[in-house]
């Protein structure tokens, strides 16, 4: 019996022993785990901020972009709302699951963002061509005039890029005739690292008139750069021709099972292991889609 007492006692106490011993492991468990959940919650609110600040950027290139194609916020919003509901259109046509229609809708929004990034590289584009072609004929007339201002009121009407000219003529004959400070201030309109250049040579050749000849090495640099964005540009739309290409093939093959193999098309779209494969797709198009729009930027700026 005392046997028997004696053995129960040593089991508790082993069972206590134990219970402590995983307690203490618990315990520790508990503050590797408290911790951790601490790392995540930084993590998560850097992500937060990081997210706040992304999306901070898009939003003020929205911004820049309706601005330099001179498209009021109206219209853009007209062609956001007409671009989701047409991507929420072709989510219905492809796939029977309502949350693929709200996300293909929701990629539909990002279509006036990227229609507007074409049209601004383009206006950009055409922006620094007619800054181009201006800075060339001034340059011209004024190695032989060595008169800045009766350079530009001869060639006025010839600039393909005249207003802060206009404004140039302006302040120097009815504000302050001083040649120097009205190019600094010509300077500060056009956003331009060649016509800054330029303007740097037109204020010293007021002092040495030998320095007019520099302006056309200028140019001539700005034209080498004119060049290599013509081929570039040449380039980049062969890819996103190709690009655009092999998205309309992604999005029509499930439309090609849905005519050809209605049964592969409903295992395609009804499985989870169809739809995990769609989400992969989608995911896969805005990532490189991303990647992309960074590539259309001007060499020109």
């Amino acid at each position: 019996m005392e046997i028997l007492v004696y053995l129960t006692v040593f089991l508790l106490l082993g069972i206590v022993s134990i219970l402590a011993v995983g307690l203490g492991e618990n315990v520790d468990q508990a503050m590797a785990i408290a911790k951790e959940i601490k790392g995540k919650k930084k993590d998560m609110l850097k992500q937060k901020s990081s997210l706040g600040k992304r999306l901070s950027k898009l939003s003020r290139m929205r911004k820049n972009l309706v601005v330099q194609v001179q498209m009021s916020e109206h219209t853009y919003r007209l062609m956001t709302i007409a671009c989701i509901i047409a991507g929420g259109a072709v989510g219905k046509l492809v796939f029977k699951s309502m949350a693929f229609v709200l996300l293909i809708g929701g990629l539909g929004a990002a279509v006036p963002l990227l229609y507007l990034s074409f049209k601004g590289t383009k206006t950009r584009s055409s922006r620094m061509e007619k800054l181009r072609s201006t800075m060339m004929i001034l340059s011209g007339s004024y190695i032989v005039t060595e008169d800045l201002l009766k350079t530009v009121q001869d060639n006025l009407e010839l600039l393909e890029y005249p207003k802060p000219f206009q404004d140039f003529l302006t302040y120097c004959n009815y504000i302050d005739g001083n040649i120097k400070v009205a190019l600094r201030r010509l300077e500060a309109q056009v956003n331009n690292a060649y016509f800054s250049q330029w303007i740097d040579v037109l204020v010293m050749a007021q002092d040495d008139r030998q320095l007019k000849y520099v302006t056309m090495s200028v140019v001539d640099s700005m034209n080498d750069v004119a060049q290599a964005q013509m081929e570039s540009d040449t380039a980049i739309y062969a890819v996103w021709r190709e690009y655009f290409m092999v998205l309309a093939l992604i999005f029509a093959a499930p439309l090609i099972f849905k005519i050809l193999m209605p049964m592969a098309y409903e295992i395609l779209v009804t499985s989870l292991v169809g739809q995990g494969l769609f989400v992969l797709l989608l995911a896969a198009v805005v990532f490189s889609l991303v990647r992309a729009l960074k590539l259309n930027k001007p060499i020109l700026m």
